[in-house]
């Protein structure tokens, strides 16, 4: 809140007047006096504040010299307009609320004040500093060194002060004021008042224009920030009690909303995702300056489609919207930071793994020979024996196929170690597409409906094989997904679509079980699985990422669970075709 120049200069000439030099109180603070007084300026609340406190140093909190500094205002030569004033009134009364309606207002607009007369002689006064704007119970006390000496305008000796509260934001005093000496005297006001009136007219008005240019510069002010924010990159949220209020045209975008007014008016809980509701809340309520608050934290918020969002919140602060409090929340958004993230702790990871597998799948492979070898052996030997061997040849037959689970095992983490040289080139998506979805067309048939989407798209860059290997691999996981009990109601979509950077977009999406949100973190996790103890390695998804990301492309996901997944697999162009 900036207040006029007249607030400094009234101050430093109070405190002259007691003896002390305006330099004393703003030098300290690293504030210069002559731009505090320039009228083209004026003085920061928080500034004043600061002034008063340095003020109160100087005098060693003494509450009567605060008061005093109050007394010294009424004499300056920059109130002279109040003795203008106090000529066009022939009571006290009513020049107490010609300050309390006009002049308060003029000069410090955010002070909610009121007064009252309970009777002639008697007058209760109270003043309140709102949030969010700095406390200052050095301000309150000069209020009431000011308010006391009043009367000495009208020529009256100044009010008594009864009774006094004051608090950091609370100012609550009793006056008893002084007694018209005469009738005569007031007579005289009140001829006087009568004289000045057009005078009376002609200051009131002058105080009107000063409270307009004052609330203009404050909304020109308003207008300013409000348009600073509207262009910031980050998110910006003003809310009241958790009711948003305004926002700024990043987050409107970002939430994927066409305008202010779809956001404006709803409660920022209705954005948060469940899993950030009592971090949002927690974050909401705390102050900047609470030294236990985070200086940043992530929230995940829901756009308007659902899509989740993670937002990167720094700490909200306390503001003034539309006159009154409000909590100002500003956040970035770290969606495709923390994927780029993810990606990169998953490639350090699967480097890790891969050099494991590799030379665990060599070292497995050699006795592993030697065990099918004597096992194939064994069983020929056996066979001629006839009937009293059966036993043995069926447990060997057993073993076989257990080598041979092994086997492809070790096959799946060589794909897993694979860095090899094949060359990558132009590939046809949809041919890819359609003979994979050949291979596998019984079980298809068997245990679902399948839909087909295709758009034109370019061809891309990478190995039909690779392709192949990842499509089929996200076809069986689709199927698995899917209760063969359902057939009539299970639903396979395979969808070929163009890219945001010219190559292609595969989506293959199923209406199964869906992916739990405590599984979806860890579903290209080599060895992660779900499935039943021996029916899966748990490498199909990670060898699938591998290979993709050899072609330079992308495999990512979103699934809800109970209503089904879609895995997507984002292709480049192919070098002919960029």
């Amino acid at each position: 809140m900036r207040l006029g120049n007249k607030m400094a200069i009234n101050l430093f000439e109070a405190a002259e007047a007691i003896g002390i030099h305006r330099e004393e109180l703003v030098v300290p603070l690293g504030l210069d006096a002559a731009t505090l007084v320039d009228p083209r300026h004026g003085i920061e609340w928080d500034t004043l504040v600061a002034i008063l406190e340095r003020l109160s140093t100087i005098v060693d909190g003494d509450v009567e010299r605060m008061r005093s500094v109050g007394r010294e205002m009424v004499l300056t030569p920059s109130y002279a307009y109040l003795q203008r004033i106090a000529r066009t009134v022939f009571s006290l009364q009513s020049l107490y609320e010609a300050g309390e309606r006009w002049l308060a207002p003029a000069n410090v607009p955010h002070l909610v004040l009121e007064t009252t007369f309970p009777s002639d002689d008697r007058m209760k006064f109270r003043c309140s500093i709102p949030e969010p704007y700095a406390p200052s119970a050095p301000y309150l006390h000069i209020f009431e060194g000011l308010l006391a000496e009043l009367p000495t305008i009208l020529g009256l000796p100044p009010a008594t002060i009864t009774r006094s509260r004051v608090t950091p934001r609370e100012l609550e005093l009793d006056l008893q004021l002084p007694p018209s000496r005469a009738l005569l005297g007031r007579m005289r006001r009140a001829a006087r008042a009568l004289f000045y009136r057009s005078e009376a007219v002609d200051l009131l008005e002058q105080q009107r224009r000063e409270i307009a240019a004052g609330l203009e510069a404050a909304q020109r002010s308003t207008n300013e920030i409000q348009s600073l924010f509207d262009r910031l990159p980050d998110l910006v949220v003003i809310h009241r009690a958790g009711t948003i209020v305004w926002t700024n045209r990043a987050t409107v975008k970002t939430l994927g909303y066409e305008r202010k007014d779809d956001l404006v008016g709803q409660r920022l809980r209705d954005i948060v995702g469940p899993a950030s509701d009592v971090l949002a809340a927690d974050r909401m309520e705390r102050d900047a300056d609470d030294e236990s608050t985070p200086d940043l934290v992530e929230v995940k918020l829901l756009a308007r489609d659902g899509t989740p969002l993670l937002i990167e919140v720094s700490p909200t602060q306390g503001v003034v919207f539309g006159g009154e409090p409000a909590r100002l929340s500003v956040g970035r958004d770290v969606t495709e930071q923390s994927r780029l993230r993810q990606q990169l702790l998953m490639a350090d990871r699967m480097a890790s793994i891969g050099m494991l597998a590799a030379g665990v799948a060599h070292e497995v492979n050699n006795p592993l020979g030697y065990v099918l070898n004597n096992i194939e052996m064994s069983i020929r030997d056996l066979t001629p024996l006839g009937e009293r061997t059966q036993r043995t040849r069926d447990a060997l037959g057993v073993a076989l196929e257990g080598v041979d689970r092994i086997r492809t095992i070790v096959s799946d983490l060589l794909a897993l170690s694979r860095v090899d040289e094949v060359g990558l080139g132009s590939v046809d998506v949809r041919a890819v597409v359609e003979s994979t979805l050949a291979l596998a067309a019984q079980q298809l048939t068997a245990r679902t409906d399948l839909v087909r989407e295709y758009q034109p798209v370019q061809l891309v860059r990478g190995t039909p094989a690779r392709l192949g290997q990842v499509l089929l691999n996200l076809l069986v996981n689709a199927l698995e997904a899917m209760p063969p009990t359902s057939r009539s109601r299970n639903q396979l979509r395979v969808s070929i679509l163009p890219s945001a950077a010219g190559g292609a977009v595969v989506e293959v999406s199923d209406n199964g079980l869906g992916i739990e949100s405590e599984h979806a973190a860890r579903i290209f996790d080599p060895f992660f699985t779900t499935k039943p103890s021996g029916s899966g390695t748990g490498l199909g998804l990670a060898i699938s990422q591998r290979l993709v990301a050899e072609m330079g492309g992308e495999l990512s996901f979103e699934s809800t669970p109970k209503r089904g997944s879609t895995f997507r697999v984002i292709l480049a162009p192919s070098e002919t075709e960029a």
